[in-house]
């Protein structure tokens, strides 16, 4: 059923590989699209990639750092060449350095790695998305993924907090801005979602609890 309009459109996710991401991949293509997943793990990417297409939607999967102003370029350009269009634009990619260290503690590496992965790369990407949308006067739509960290105090965590509040702050801006051109954005807000390898939320009993 194309219940939300999505059928035949193009989705763009970064960060398609993690769980959020598969997730999110496998619900559009669920819905009609079709998938670009990018990730700076090719590995992961393809799996996404590859369940979305046996969910019977067409997906493709790019190995993209979104720190990369290049790659972020390529990305869109690999959707264009396939599909000849781009309607929806889905930030996911999060991190960052200096997890576990108070405010005081961070070094300004790890101040910049934070910002950089969590707020410049959502920027650039909605910049791209946003400059093909409007050259093709479609109406879009942009998702970036924040965290509860962004809305309230993040100790152990502040250099990610403050990125993400950057963030939810940045689209409700780029919403007002682009709005009236046709181009939704928006800015969820998940719950904690816990992933292999993960070194903050203690061990992964305490992960599955701070998950429920």
């Amino acid at each position: 059923m194309d219940v939300l309009g999505l059928r035949g459109k193009v989705a763009v996710v970064t960060g398609g590989g993690g769980n959020i991401g598969t997730a999110t991949v496998r619900l559009l293509g669920r819905l009609g699209a079709n998938v670009l997943v990018a990730d700076s793990n090719i590995e992961t990417a393809e799996n996404a990639a590859a369940c979305t297409r046996e969910d019977g939607a067409d997906a493709v999967a790019v190995k993209c750092d979104v720190r990369r102003p290049d790659d972020i370029e390529r990305m869109v350009e690999v959707a264009l060449e396939r599909w000849d269009r781009l309607d929806v634009g889905v930030n996911i990619v999060g991190g960052g350095d200096g997890m576990g260290k108070s405010a005081l503690e961070l070094t300004d590496e790890e101040w910049e790695a934070s910002v950089e992965t969590n707020l410049y790369s959502a920027v650039r990407c909605c910049r791209v998305f946003a400059r093909v949308m409007l050259e093709r006067n479609t109406a879009g739509s942009l998702v970036n993924i924040a965290s509860p960290a962004g809305l309230r105090a993040a100790p152990a965590m502040v250099a990610y907090g403050a990125s993400k509040a950057a963030l939810i702050n940045f689209t409700w801006t780029l919403a007002v801005e682009l709005g009236p051109k046709g181009i939704r954005v928006n800015v969820v807000v998940p719950a904690f979602v816990p992933h292999p390898g993960m070194s903050w939320g203690g061990s992964e009993e305490e992960q599955a609890a701070l998950a429920r």
